[in-house]
């Protein structure tokens, strides 16, 4: 019999399947946008739909193997946010604003909301954990290594 070795490069290849979408949390928020320096200013109050989406571009994983204890732990980042620009209205109407910094204000409050959210992580990492292992378990139970999640 012949000993597999399993390397972190071959683990990255068999997950690369672009971005995996573990939670979504769907956000109507209402953010202020502050004048610049002056966060006690409010230029305007910008309500708005958003949806978080928490989950990862697969090809950011990458693994730790511990040859001794035949073990892979994936490391991972979560997070990204997507405003509907249709949503928003503005408090007072029309304000002289850029659309790309009331965009970055809402998906910035959109993504603080999400992240207080400890059963969005919580279902977010038990799905990301059932897909890496569904993907993985083949390449890892034919050389005897098992995978560890330390999230």
């Amino acid at each position: 019999t012949k000993e597999s070795v399993i390397t972190s490069s071959q683990l990255e290849k068999a997950v690369d399947i672009s971005e995996l979408s573990t939670a979504e949390f769907i956000y109507n928020g209402i953010a202020d946008k502050y004048s610049d320096g002056n966060l006690e200013e409010t230029e305007c109050h910008i309500a708005y739909a958003s949806t978080v989406k928490v989950g990862i571009a697969l090809d950011q994983i990458t693994f730790t193997i511990d040859e001794e204890k035949k073990t892979v732990t994936p490391e991972i980042t979560v997070n990204t946010v997507t405003v509907d620009p249709d949503s928003l209205s503005f408090i007072p109407q029309n304000p002289d604003v850029e659309l790309k910094d009331i965009m970055t204000v809402c998906k910035e409050d959109a993504l603080k909301e999400a992240s207080e959210s400890k059963e969005l992580y919580q279902t977010a990492e038990e799905n990301l954990q059932s897909a890496i292992e569904a993907l993985l378990s083949p390449i890892l139970k034919n050389a005897g290594y098992t995978m560890q999640w330390d999230i």
